[in-house]
């Protein structure tokens, strides 16, 4: 019975959280950092520091204000059996962020855009800092939810038919922006609405997931021994302490992610609604790698996923460069490598974190390297000042040096599932 009922709850928890990552990810393409919010911004502003402040904030590799709370949060719920409560608290704020963004775009619009700019990056600030602290919970209660051989098909699931639906996403955004009855801001207030409802039905779905119990500390340690105890991983860890690397040297993509978009607008004169259509590239990039990353997650390994991936991300400022000769399949391609490249990472990275943590000290692996990760969030702020005083092809041949030099120290990783088996 048992069995039964253990093999019921992992049915039902893929499936809502399928449901989950789906509607998640289609939504969240209607404010993409690499595309809707650098074009947004560039309105009020041409301020390219500003712009990359605000990937900074919520960028697809790291967002800085995810960073601060983890290690808090971990510490707090280390000995607790169920952290499902703190998820739902945390997630519902992040949803109300953006109906509050699009509430204050249609007030403010173009009449006081100090304060549209003041409250979009309130709501980057709400949105990621709760993404701090329902990380640590989400990502524990996946691990304990799902066996390791099938969270590669779980997570490339969800970016799969996410990815699909974001593509639609892409179309939509193409006839908002490509129409001229609906003036700026007001398209973007009715982006914003759109990401509200979707994150909301999303996070009701996340939110009946049936979290299983297992065991866990009894005591909550104090704060300071509990770093104690999260530095000790990474000294006793030496492919722990390369893994983290490669995440920061691969993180380096993100310095020219929202300026891919400004460069193709600003230099080579693309227009607004052909946005739409470089979205969906991206989302399209998504789909078709989540089925290779899927199949090599649970098949092979995800030494593999990190490595193939982080190859993709250094094509990316390569064909970037290429995009100088103004042929749009180069545009397209381009972004379908992007959308390669940030589905793969995020699998990779994550299946792989979650087998090499042991099960009770879970959350202290989530949240140290998110706190170590720290450097990625600052990347596309690095970004803005090398496109604001130097120019955008010396930010592309800049980007693609330390990610060279990350996806030759993947090679040096461990297969992540010989390590649990060895411990």
């Amino acid at each position: 019975m048992k069995n039964n009922t253990t093999t019921n709850n992992i049915k039902w928890n893929f499936t809502m959280g399928l449901i989950h990552g789906i509607l998640f990810t289609g939504g969240q393409a209607f404010c993409n950092p690499n595309t809707i919010l650098p074009i947004f911004l560039d309105h009020f502003s041409k301020s390219k520091i500003l712009i990359g402040l605000s990937s900074t904030l919520i960028g697809r590799l790291g967002g800085i204000a995810s960073v601060f709370p983890q290690l808090l949060v971990a510490n707090k719920i280390e000995n607790k059996i169920h952290k499902k409560p703190l998820l739902i608290f945390a997630i519902t704020v992040r949803a109300l962020s953006w109906g509050l963004l699009a509430f204050t775009t249609y007030i403010f619009n173009n009449t006081y855009p100090n304060l549209t700019i003041f409250f979009l990056f309130v709501t980057l600030i709400l949105h990621t800092f709760m993404g701090g602290i329902a990380a640590v919970p989400f990502f524990d209660i996946w691990g304990k939810s799902l066996p390791s051989n099938l969270r590669g098909r779980f997570f490339g699931y969800r970016q799969l038919w996410g990815g699909t639906l974001a593509i639609g996403s892409g179309l939509i955004v193409k006839n908002i922006l490509g129409n001229n009855t609906i003036e700026f801001p007001y398209n973007f207030a009715l982006l914003f609405s759109l990401v509200f409802i979707f994150l909301s039905i999303s996070y009701i779905a996340l939110g009946s997931v049936k979290e299983p119990t297992e065991k866990v500390y009894k005591n909550q340690l104090p704060f300071k021994d509990f770093l104690k105890k999260a530095f000790l991983i990474i000294k006793k860890n030496s492919n722990y302490k390369r893994f983290i690397m490669v995440e920061i040297l691969t993180g380096a993509g993100g310095m020219a992610l929202p300026f891919y978009v400004l460069y193709l607008k600003d230099i080579l004169g693309i227009r607004l609604e052909t946005v739409g259509m470089l979205l969906s590239a991206q989302m399209l990039g998504s789909v078709l790698s989540n089925i290779l990353w899927a199949h090599l997650s649970d098949f092979v390994g995800n030494k593999k996923v990190i490595q193939i991936s982080t190859f993709a991300g250094l094509m990316v400022p390569i064909v970037a460069l290429m995009t100088q000769f103004k042929n749009e399949l180069l545009y397209l391609l381009l972004f379908a490598i992007i959308g390669f490249f940030i589905s793969g990472r995020s699998i990779g990275n994550t299946n792989y974190l979650l087998d090499i943590a042991l099960p009770r000290d879970r959350p202290i692996y989530i949240s140290f390297t998110g706190t170590l990760l720290f450097p990625v969030s600052l990347f596309p702020l690095i970004g803005g000042l090398i496109v604001q005083y130097i120019s955008y092809n010396m930010l592309f041949i800049i980007t693609g040096v330390p990610i060279l030099l990350g996806f030759i120290l993947s090679f040096n990783l461990k297969e992540s599932r010989t390590i649990k088996e060895n411990m």
